[in-house]
């Protein structure tokens, strides 16, 4: 989408309230010059001390305090209309932008920091309701004052008319020259505001760690940085606006005082009567609102190209082709118990020569509990993360049932495929809240709460809460322990079913007991569903079906718990190591 197909798409989805505003507009503009002249001519009835001239005199004072009246109200519905759009526009555009990041693979997040895109929602989106809104009313405002006010003058005297527009015109010049530097300014001031905003966020995520290590020195001297960057920029566009913009307001002063000599001396020769003059001063009025927003709207202009060049950078990312299909209720229906496939998985992270994974295979059919134990760095997060095509991962390497997951919108997929990964992420809401969170289904009961919650062993902990699961977990769950956190993520995806689950080394926060309790009631309930347990504790993985055994990205071992110990060294070292320390912390 270009600037053009942007601009053009908003104002169509808002043309009538904009058509309106327009005519409310022009009537406001001619309403204002049509009171001078109705002023002009009782100023020039002051000396007609006959019935006839005082009846007249009347009748104009009482046509100015009508359209005086008047003008307030069509004014009042001129803003109404012109800046509602704005608004509208505003939250159009930010569910546009929203629902388009949601749908933009892993690849495109991976390039743009979260605080740039909310850098880019928050503050360049302020510019571009200016614009649609504040920008469209005063750009009609000056544009309709500037053509009807000259056209009035201009009946009045036109050599007068003439001579005023002089300075108006020397200030343009100068004007433009301000205009073009501050469109550079303007993307500088943009890009330096987005890189503040995501080191912000970055910094503010280790918070804990900048704590710890005392290093907010640092941290500060860093933030200092930018934010001095940016008032730079931020004074150079200030700079530009004190001296170059109010060129048009000085210009309006001078073509006053041209009028006051000019005027005077035609009075004095009688080419002019005082009403007139009295009517053309008051035009020169008239003009120096439009001449003053000028410089305002032509901020506003550009603040609002910069905030669409931003948001063109969301909505023209390319989404791939898949994720644009959805599958239909029918054959949603036929791949829903199928088998997950791996078929020689090789998968390395673009730019990068190391093979994180190197020829993966196995199954998964439906019910099937498989474990995946491996050390820190075998490429378990990885596979997890090819298998919800979180990944972009090769062609016919995963499969669901006959259906390549490449072909598949990720969407679709995770329509089957459920993760729970070693790092939750909880919303600051309430425990039920975040329970629900994502559901398709609002009229869950409140049971099917409870019970997920006593399925992940959280229940109790929840019960100990003074407002129970109505309880504020806070900002990223800062209220709740890592093993709260963990089990509370848990429950969230039980509460809907899946073809499978997976669980990235989820219970790495909890005690042993806790593990065998939640891995029990899970299997419990999930007897016709597969569950994929990524853990590097043996202990976790003894009620598998089935278990993988990875190293430096390969299967070196598969087979059940009582197998592996006897035919996998690696395995039987790893389940011998966690023993000892067990015992050790148990004494």
């Amino acid at each position: 989408m270009t600037k053009t197909q942007f601009i053009a798409h908003y104002l169509r989805l808002n043309r009538k309230s904009y058509l309106l505003a327009i005519i409310f507009i022009f009537l406001v503009n001619w309403l204002q010059v049509e009171i001078p002249r109705y002023i002009q001519l009782a100023i020039d009835l002051i000396d007609d001390a006959s019935t006839v001239g005082h009846q007249q005199l009347q009748t104009y004072v009482g046509m100015v305090v009508a359209m005086s009246l008047a003008m307030v109200v069509v004014r009042i519905l001129s803003r109404i209309y012109a800046l509602n759009p704005g608004r509208i526009t505003e939250a159009s555009l930010k569910g546009t932008l929203l629902e388009k990041l949601n749908r933009l693979p892993n690849s495109f997040h991976d390039k743009f920091a979260s605080g740039k895109l909310i850098s880019i929602i928050n503050n360049d989106l302020n510019g571009i309701r200016m614009m649609f809104g504040v920008g469209f009313l005063q750009f009609f405002n000056a544009l309709l004052a500037l053509s009807l006010t000259p056209l009035w003058m201009w009946r009045i005297s036109p050599e007068l008319t003439l001579y005023s527009i002089i300075p108006i015109s020397i200030a343009f010049v100068i004007f433009r020259i301000g205009f073009k530097k501050m469109k550079d300014l303007h993307l500088e001031h943009m890009r330096r505001l987005q890189n503040l905003s995501a080191q912000l966020m970055s910094y503010l995520s280790g918070i804990d760690l900048i704590k710890s290590q005392q290093m907010s020195p640092w941290v500060k001297n860093e933030i200092e940085t930018l934010n001095q960057q940016l008032l730079r920029c931020r004074m150079q566009i200030t700079r530009i606006q004190v001296f170059f913009m109010p060129v048009l307001d000085y210009a309006n002063d001078l073509m006053k005082i041209i009028i006051l000599g000019l005027g005077g001396y035609m009075l004095m020769q009688q080419s002019l009567t005082l009403g007139e003059i009295t009517a053309f001063l008051t035009y020169s009025v008239l003009l120096a609102m439009p001449l003053m927003q000028l410089g305002r709207i032509a901020t506003i202009y550009q603040r609002g190209m910069v905030g669409i060049q931003s948001a063109q950078t969301i909505l023209n990312a390319d989404i791939p082709e898949t994720d644009n299909k959805e599958l239909t209720q029918i054959e949603s229906r036929s791949l829903s118990g199928k088998t997950f496939s791996v078929r020689n998985l090789t998968y390395r992270y673009p730019g990068e020569e190391r093979t994180i994974l190197q020829d993966i295979s196995f199954d998964i059919p439906a019910g099937k509990k498989l474990g995946v134990l491996g050390g820190i760095g075998s490429g378990k997060t990885t596979l997890v993360n090819c298998l919800n095509h979180h990944l972009d991962v090769p062609e016919s390497s995963i499969h669901l049932g006959e259906q390549d997951i490449t072909h598949l919108s990720r969407s679709d997929l995770r329509r089957y495929v459920k993760t729970v990964t070693q790092d939750p992420y909880l919303f600051s809401a309430t425990v039920e809240e975040n329970i629900r969170f994502g559901s398709r289904d609002d009229e869950l009961a409140k049971a099917q709460v409870d019970e997920v919650l006593e399925l992940s062993q959280l229940a109790e902990d929840v019960a100990r809460f003074e407002k129970g699961d109505q309880t504020l977990v806070g900002e990223k769950g800062i209220m709740l322990s890592g093993g709260q956190k963990q089990r509370l993520s848990i429950a969230r995806a039980l509460l809907e079913p899946a073809d499978l689950i997976i669980m990235d080394n989820v219970l790495s926060a909890v005690d042993y007991d806790t593990e065998r309790k939640i891995l029990e009631g899970l299997f419990s309930r999930l007897k016709n569903q597969s569950v994929l347990v990524v853990s590097h504790r043996v202990n976790a993985l003894e009620y598998m079906d089935d278990i993988i055994v990875l190293n430096e990205g390969k299967i070196i071992a598969q087979g059940d718990h009582k197998t592996l110990l006897k035919t996998c060294p690696y395995y039987l070292e790893t389940w011998q190591l966690q023993q000892n320390e067990t015992e050790a912390a148990a004494c």
